[in-house]
């Protein structure tokens, strides 16, 4: 096991001082999708005060850590589909004296435990960055626990965006959310902003764009599945040769582009949506 200092991964706008975070060689390493969420979340942890929040899909805990330093919430609950990562995350946040911090052992798919022998909590808001690849790759590797997701687990109908397991953990949230609760996701803008707002608002939700920005495609993450989906339908997802977005490319440009070492980006928003009736 690794030990990294959290100011050695963390950009200055998001951490100062030193603190340790244990990561693992089977542990997803924090990168730019981590710290547009964190900017996100930093910019509203003010309205947090005196409400539980539970983080679906905690990874090392990086979120947890930075969420008790800025905001007041009562409890900070917090679970994984790796069950491994939960267990981390309690070692991770030893180092802190906090007693807000509640883990949910054991394997959680999305907000239930598979072996069902804990329900869940009851809580205000409900923070995830999770896959949003559909496959059929094994999931037990690390690389595709990260980021891909089994699309034959879950009912949903934007598999083919890639986003039928945040659609899912959006209609299976009103079961445990609070009146008036929030659903933070932090999503890649590769399927169109339009969409992911109309994801929020068929699933009962008021959406709103907190923070984006636009961000390196991960160039070990194959786009492949993006491809098949775009050479089967009218849909083309939407990548940028350039970090300004200026030119605009399909998925089947940008595996491409990936496959030959080349630049290539995409948008990711932080949207929030609150809960309706």
């Amino acid at each position: 096991m690794s030990k990294k200092k959290i100011n050695e991964i963390l950009p200055p706008d998001l951490w100062e001082g030193e603190n340790f975070l244990d990561i693992p060689a089977w542990a997803f390493i924090p990168d730019v999708w981590s710290f547009a969420f964190l900017r996100g979340l930093k910019s509203i942890a003010n309205t947090f005060a005196g409400l539980d929040i539970w983080e679906v899909g905690v990874g090392t805990g990086l979120n947890q850590i930075c969420l008790a330093r800025w905001c007041q919430a009562d409890k900070l609950f917090f679970s994984d589909y790796g069950y491994r990562c939960t267990e981390l995350t309690v070692r991770n946040l030893a180092q802190i004296a906090d007693q807000r911090f509640i883990p949910l052992f054991g394997k959680w798919d999305l907000i239930s435990r598979e072996d069902k022998n804990e329900a869940p909590p009851k809580v205000d808001v409900i923070v995830a960055c999770i896959p949003q690849i559909p496959t059929t790759l094994n999931l037990d590797e690390k690389d595709n626990l990260a980021h891909y997701y089994d699309p034959m687990r879950y009912e949903a109908s934007l598999h083919s965006f890639g986003l039928g397991l945040n659609e899912a953990l959006l209609q299976r949230a009103h079961n445990i959310l609070n009146p008036q609760g929030r659903v933070i996701l932090n999503l890649g803008g590769r399927p169109g902003l339009p969409l992911l707002k109309k994801m929020f608002r068929d699933c009962r939700y008021i959406p709103r764009v907190i923070y984006s920005e636009i961000i390196p495609q991960c160039p070990s993450t194959s786009l492949a599945s993006l491809v098949a989906i775009e050479t089967s339908g009218p849909q083309e997802f939407e990548f940028f040769t350039d970090r300004l977005g200026h030119q605009r490319i399909n998925a089947q440009s940008a595996e491409k582009r990936r496959l030959e070492g080349l630049e290539l980006y995409h948008k990711i928003y932080v949207i929030e949506g609150k809960s309706q009736p």
